[in-house]
């Protein structure tokens, strides 16, 4: 039985954290500079990891505190089997509670203040959300 993570609500199948090691070695020039916008609590202090495994798929970045997953997607993303495929896995990661932001590849690349800002916008969100929750709990 595989033995669960710290900070993750499911175990990584075994079987993915190869191709994951893989995918961190092949990045894209778009995957390239993405990280170097994410990486070393950059981003309000949040920490960011690349090609993360998350049961049976592999996330592009991933904010395991915020269960925030940002996806870049290229152009073959946006049509037929890929967008259905892609479509369904942000459904089972929203299943188990994460955010999915997807964003073109050419947004990384051409606007990278653009894509912070995106990010920054959808972090905000998550934490107004959670001080919506802890309100409704009466916690704060």
């Amino acid at each position: 039985m595989p033995t669960k993570v710290p900070g993750r609500d499911k175990a990584n199948s075994p079987s993915l954290t190869p191709r994951a090691r893989e995918l961190r070695h092949s990045d894209t020039l778009a995957e390239k500079l993405a990280w170097m916008l994410l990486r070393n609590r950059q981003l309000l202090r949040y920490k960011f990891r690349r090609q993360l495994p998350l049961d049976n798929a592999i996330v592009d970045f991933c904010c395991l505190s915020l269960k925030l997953v940002v996806e870049l997607d290229g152009a073959g993303h946006a049509y037929g089997f890929q967008a259905k495929r892609d479509r369904q896995r942000d459904r089972e990661l929203e299943e188990r509670g994460y955010r999915v932001l997807r964003v073109p590849n050419g947004m990384v690349l051409k606007a990278p203040t653009e894509f912070v800002k995106k990010i920054r916008e959808r972090i905000a969100q998550l934490e107004q959300a959670r001080l919506d929750e802890l309100r409704r709990l009466k916690l704060i």
